[in-house]
């Protein structure tokens, strides 16, 4: 027959009586190991630290070896060209409210729209991104895309909202020749806008002018 587990034997005295000394020193040694353990100290703590970190050493090498894919906007400009912008840099989207031209304004910034009580900045992406001239007729309707990220928001111009698709930018090349923000362009011609770079360079435009 396999041993029975044993109970822990108490001590005793000489005379039979418990030795308290005895077990006070037991309960001792417990607790400091108890404290020891909760406090992230002792083997078994080193063991299970040193299994969690594998653990993230693994799933970040998973990560690597993972293409990242990015959730886009993909949207048509007044021409032709077809355009991609992360959905983590939008704030949001609406039809396209009425313009206020402003005299004298570069070609690019295509005039000032109010959106909820806020006066902003309305620029084209296709003039924006090297396009060609700006249309002396726009076209009519179209949308209004507020970026994400600046402490006084500005608005892109765009005709036509298509769709939203998941895309891997890891697989497509800087294609700077292709125009100012333009930091890749996919297989179906869409050009993905590096937005950071146009927030970045609207709030430098901004600072120089001391606009609003």
């Amino acid at each position: 027959m396999p041993d029975r587990m044993t109970e822990p034997q108490v001590p005793t005295t000489r005379t039979g009586g418990i030795d308290w000394r005895v077990v006070r020193e037991r309960l001792d040694r417990s607790r400091a190991a108890l404290e020891s353990a909760f406090s992230g100290e002792g083997p078994w703590t080193d063991d299970l630290l040193l299994r969690r970190e594998r653990e993230l050493a693994d799933a970040a090498a998973s990560a690597e070896e993972e293409s990242p894919r990015a959730a886009v906007l993909i949207a048509r400009g007044q021409g032709s060209r077809r355009y991609g912008l992360e959905l983590t840099r939008l704030g949001s989207i609406l039809p396209l409210p009425r313009v206020a031209r402003v005299p004298g304004a570069p070609p690019q910034l295509a005039g000032l729209i109010a959106v909820g009580g806020r006066v902003m900045r309305l620029y084209d992406v296709d003039r924006l991104c090297g396009q060609g001239a700006k249309p002396s007729e726009p076209q009519e309707g179209g949308f209004a895309i507020v970026l994400r990220g600046m402490a006084r928001p500005v608005a892109l111009r765009l005709q036509s909202v298509e769709a939203v698709a998941e895309i891997d930018l890891t697989r497509f090349g800087s294609r700077s020749e292709a125009g100012p923000y333009v930091r890749a362009i996919t297989e179906e011609r869409v050009a993905i806008l590096d937005v950071a770079a146009i927030i970045d360079a609207l709030q430098d435009a901004r600072k120089g002018t001391g606009d609003v």
